[in-house]
């Protein structure tokens, strides 16, 4: 089974998550993704982004507001932060990287990739149980996976040197409550882990190699991976999907 590594690959919020679901979809090996992405707020799959963050604000500074795929909280993205993302086939095995059903399993397995590669950098970080990544200065990271009968995707935004006031803003859930399905973001003190962009790719590439015992080398997505994305690309486009109650999305 392939192992590839793809550095960015899309442009714009939107089709970076129409390119993720994308390689969901698609991919049957080891995929690693490290990319970058422009000021925006990225909603967990069961939030109400009205409740989660400035809508507001967003609006009238042309902050996109983007549901992903996968679960979880709001999360702030940036010209500070490098996100990652980690794609495991159902049949891949490569050391401590593999599929596995267990949700917290997929946690611990990602955590660990992201924990080494920091220490690599020299910035220890640890695993807070469930998906949270911190430093001693705070929140670092956080995780949200998505699993299937084919294969599962896990990825986070690791804190470089981002707008840590900006990013508090604007994932600052509101105080109402909600029916429990929907997810509710938690507030947490936020910290820069002051890594390069550059050194950490550096880093995740050298830890998965080392896992699975193979090099990776940087590819673009597949033409089908492209034309996949294209297709999604319509639903990451549309404010009833991104803004709406996603129990009550219909593709069109």
């Amino acid at each position: 089974m392939e192992s590839r590594l793809i550095l960015d690959g899309a442009e714009g919020t939107q089709a970076n998550l129409a390119l993720e679901e994308a390689l969901l979809r698609g991919n049957d090996g080891l995929l690693l993704r490290l990319w970058g992405n422009e000021r925006s707020v990225i909603i967990g799959r069961a939030q109400l982004a009205r409740f989660e963050t400035d809508v507001e604000r967003c609006a009238r500074e042309e902050i996109p507001i983007v549901r992903r795929v996968t679960a979880g909280g709001a999360i702030y993205n940036g010209s500070g932060n490098i996100n990652w993302s980690l794609f495991v086939g159902r049949e891949f095995k490569g050391g401590g990287i593999r599929y596995t059903w267990g949700v917290r399993e997929v946690f611990r397995m990602a955590a660990d990739v992201v924990v080494e590669a920091a220490a690599a950098c020299g910035v220890k970080t640890w695993l807070d149980a469930p998906n949270r990544i911190l430093s001693a200065e705070g929140k670092v990271s956080g995780m949200a996976a998505y699993l299937s009968r084919g294969g599962l995707l896990c990825h986070g935004t690791l804190l470089l040197d981002a707008d840590l006031e900006e990013a508090a803003a604007l994932t600052q859930p509101s105080g109402v409550e909600l029916e429990r399905r929907y997810t509710r973001s938690r507030a947490m003190k936020v910290a820069n882990t002051g890594i390069g962009s550059d050194a950490f790719i550096a880093s995740m590439r050298s830890v998965v190699e080392g896992e699975i015992g193979e090099e990776i080398k940087p590819q673009q997505p597949t033409d089908s991976e492209r034309r996949m994305a294209e297709s999604l690309l319509p639903k990451y486009n549309d404010p009833v999907w991104n803004l709406g109650d996603p129990f009550e999305w219909k593709s069109t």
